[in-house]
């Protein structure tokens, strides 16, 4: 998939982007955690489910939702959030979420103040990022202009 030059990039942003969208609201106001539902490996493996089952095996719909979901993995991944047994196997570990004592913006800025590994894990990202955009070639703006249009790179 990622070798693959007709896959639509837009579609890997979207998936690493979609458990914070879809987390952040519902948890926050519900479970004082930005880490719920969409953060569960069961949330990942009933959308490529349902992907898989509901597409036709060789069209652009499957492609684009199968690169989502991977784009989802690598969220799960980057968290992380293996580490956070009750909301990674959800709902095989129980059908409750663990609430934060502390209020989640209050503790978002203690946490970011207080670990290191965080710090270190998003400088290498915008490092990646920073990598990407000078080997893409995305300084132009005909080739930022075709990816925003193709979801291509190359």
């Amino acid at each position: 998939m990622f070798r693959d030059p007709e896959a639509d990039l837009r579609w890997l942003m979207l998936g690493v982007l979609a458990p914070d969208v879809l987390d952040l609201p519902i948890g926050v106001l519900v479970y004082s955690s930005s880490e719920v539902f969409a953060h569960s490996l069961a949330a990942v493996m009933v959308v490529g489910t349902v992907v898989l089952v509901s597409t036709d095996r060789r069209g652009r719909a499957r492609r684009n939702l199968m690169v989502m979901t991977a784009g989802w993995l690598i969220h799960l991944l980057a968290d992380g959030i293996w580490l956070e047994p009750v909301v990674f196997w959800w709902p095989l570990a129980g059908w409750s979420f663990p609430a934060e004592a502390t209020p989640f913006w209050q503790a978002a800025w203690e946490r970011a103040g207080s670990d290191v590994w965080r710090w270190l894990a998003e400088g290498l990202g915008l490092l990646y990022l920073v990598w990407l955009w000078r080997s893409a070639g995305l300084r132009s703006p005909e080739v930022r202009s075709r990816f925003m249009t193709t979801g291509q790179l190359s």
